[in-house]
């Protein structure tokens, strides 16, 4: 059977849901992702990335159930380094805040990531539901591990006070875009606040 035409005689686009490879788990949260740091939480549906991603809204609500679930799952890949623990655990225990912060604002600076996580930050000041899920991702499923690996006395106390500090860090760097912030490398933010961090993960608490 031949391609559907138009009454013009060309193509006619199909509609509705894509088929072969690109309709997967992956081409939603990448759009999701896109969507949410160029029109924030509020902004952004699922109607409106199942459109441009060409499925079926029922589809992503298969995958991620809910907007919020969608939201957390974007947040995941723009808020975690691979390997975080791995690689933090590799060299002396005295270097850890260091390798910590170089680690997380390495990867936040990767071509693309800036922007993404920018556009969550902003999600964070207009939306509780934003706010809450930035805050209990970072410290209860990245940072906690790490501090728990560390081995040291308030490990949950210890890993909210490293997410409410890298938070602060990222939003100045990536949405106020402060100067003095912003124009530092990693490696320079690691070497300013490092110290603070390895405070928070080994030192001792009042």
């Amino acid at each position: 059977m031949g391609a559907e035409v138009s009454p013009n005689g060309a193509p006619r686009r199909r509609t509705g849901r894509r088929v072969g490879p690109t309709v997967s788990h992956q081409l939603i949260l990448e759009i999701a992702r896109g969507q949410f740091a160029e029109r924030g939480y509020e902004g952004t549906t699922v109607r409106t990335i199942a459109q441009e991603a060409g499925v079926d809204s029922a589809l992503v609500h298969h995958f991620f159930l809910t907007k919020e679930g969608l939201f957390e799952a974007a947040v995941r890949g723009a808020l975690q380094p691979p390997d975080l623990v791995e690689r933090v655990m590799k060299g002396p225990r005295g270097q850890v805040g260091r390798r910590t912060v170089e680690l997380f604002f390495s990867h936040w600076d990767e071509p693309g990531s800036a922007a993404r996580l920018g556009g969550i930050l902003r999600s964070m000041t207009a939306n509780d539901m934003a706010a809450d899920a930035v805050r209990n991702f970072l410290g209860d499923q990245v940072i906690l591990p790490l501090a728990q690996a560390l081995g040291h006395s308030q490990p949950e106390l210890r890993a909210a006070m490293v997410g409410s500090h890298l938070i602060g860090l990222a939003t100045t760097r990536y949405v106020y875009r402060v100067p003095a912030i912003a124009e530092l490398t990693a490696a320079g933010l690691a070497a300013g606040t490092g110290k603070a961090i390895q405070t928070y993960l080994t030192g001792v608490l009042a």
